[in-house]
């Protein structure tokens, strides 16, 4: 698959096994956050959603994603639920 995505122009993460995925779950540093330019102050919900939906990513470079995969702290399923329920 690594090979794959290498041909496709991307680059390939090792984070760990799938016991470890919980480093990219919702509330961690490497989630959504990375990609996406410094959100403009004031929006509305409504204007919020419409800038996330218009707005292009921004390409974070593998080392980055695998050090902020390290930094990521593990929480409990419930905590981690409440993130989910936020967003």
């Amino acid at each position: 698959m690594a090979e794959l995505l290498d041909v496709l122009g991307y680059d390939a993460v090792d984070i760990g096994t799938l016991a470890d995925s919980w480093r990219s779950e919702p509330g961690t540093p490497v989630y959504v956050q990375p990609y996406l330019p410094a959100q403009p102050e004031g929006l509305t919900d409504a204007e919020k959603w419409h800038w996330f939906s218009e707005t292009s990513g921004l390409l974070v470079p593998a080392d980055m994603v695998k050090e902020l995969t390290g930094t990521a702290v593990r929480r409990s399923a419930g905590d981690a639920r409440a993130t989910l329920a936020q967003d």
